[in-house]
């Protein structure tokens, strides 16, 4: 790991300019703090710097790729470790007129193997919808039906979303296409009737008076057709 990375103002990156200083995107601030380097970006119209970032990947390009082809990822990678420790970490390098191998015995680099991954988390509030369902990323992903009107915390990794009540996991999902509904009947118990299974046989009954009304009278259907018609036998 270097010291110092130069960048050629990526948007990703850099998010713009003010006073003369720039302005990193927070995440990857977070990053390279993380890390323990200290990014750069080129000078705006200052073709001079932005060729000291290009000029590397023009080198591999002429020099290791041209002219080869590959029939998977790992020949190419494996080539281009091969190519890098014989033939690029040997040569005069045009800048510091050293060889790669050499620079580096002496710049004492840090390993990134020494110190855990990146750990990308991004934490949002979100209010559960009346279906139980919480929109992220321009997709919905459903939460158990308890927690309806509450306010929950969601912790967005690179592939997935975990949604939080009070410090408590209620619910974790994989991110999913946008526009998606993604649904986790578990999270629907009680409410939704297993497929297959037939109808109660008998309704719910939510009024604690409906017993006391009775069975519903049954009539033949030309009871009410002669009630329809006047005495002259016109209808009404």
């Amino acid at each position: 790991m270097t010291l110092t990375c130069l960048y050629d103002n990526p948007r990703t990156l850099v998010l713009g300019r003010s006073e003369n200083k720039v302005l990193w995107h927070p995440l990857f601030e977070d990053f390279a703090r993380y890390y323990g380097f200290t990014p750069r970006a080129c000078q705006p119209h200052r073709p001079r710097t932005k060729g000291k970032v290009e000029s590397g990947v023009k080198y591999v390009k002429r020099n290791a790729l041209a002219g080869r082809r590959f029939n998977s990822w790992d020949e190419l990678n494996g080539w281009l470790e091969r190519w890098s420790l014989e033939v690029a970490d040997l040569r005069i390098h045009g800048t510091t007129h050293e060889r790669p191998i050499d620079r580096f015995a002496h710049e004492q680099l840090t390993p990134l193997g020494t110190r855990p991954p990146y750990h990308y988390q991004r934490v949002q509030m979100r209010q559960v919808a009346n279906d139980a369902l919480v929109m992220l990323g321009a997709a919905r992903y459903s939460v158990p039906v308890e927690y309806v009107g509450k306010t929950v915390s969601v912790q967005e990794s690179a592939t997935h979303y975990e949604i939080f009540h009070q410090d408590r996991l209620i619910a974790r999902h994989a991110k999913a296409a946008r526009h998606s509904v993604v649904m986790e009947p578990a999270h629907y118990a009680g409410l939704l009737r297993a497929a297959g299974n037939p109808s109660p046989a008998t309704p719910p009954r939510f009024d604690p008076y409906f017993s006391g009304f009775g069975e519903v009278m049954v009539r033949d259907l030309k009871l009410y057709e002669a009630l329809s018609q006047n005495e002259g036998g016109e209808a009404r």
